[in-house]
């Protein structure tokens, strides 16, 4: 009989395996990961194409300290930049770059690939639209 714990665990199991043959390939071919690319589609999607780091951090469902994390070599390599809050110095705006539009643009077609061989390796169609 299975318990939602283990539910829960093989909800786990699942992830881990999906968000890395989707890292794999992203690594691959644009030296980005799942959560890199997912913080650059957020700031494509912005209609400034620029977000609040704690509105950043809520939107991943990571910390802000997780977030400030991940942002640091993404600036490094010059697809996101910082800007400050109009009103508020301590409000930081995370802006997506040219080059980060552009890779996260690039890398969308792999990321739909990954994806959908991540998914059809572990679960039929029907299976597929009851997660979805």
């Amino acid at each position: 009989m299975s318990t939602s714990l283990d539910t829960v665990l093989d909800l786990a199991l699942a992830r881990s395996f999906v968000v890395r043959d989707v890292d794999a390939a992203l690594g691959t071919y644009h030296g980005l990961s799942l959560s890199d690319f997912a913080l650059l589609l957020e700031l494509r999607a912005a209609p400034t194409q620029k977000v609040r780091r704690v509105d950043l951090a809520a939107r991943l469902g990571v910390t802000p300290s997780g977030v400030a994390r991940q942002l640091a070599p993404l600036e490094r390599m010059g697809l996101v930049g910082r800007e400050s809050h109009d009103r508020d110095a301590r409000l930081a705006l995370v802006v997506l770059t040219p080059t980060g539009d552009r890779i996260a643009s690039e890398a969308l077609h792999t990321a739909q690939t990954a994806a959908a061989q991540a998914l059809d390796a572990r679960w039929s169609g029907d299976e597929q639209a009851s997660l979805g």
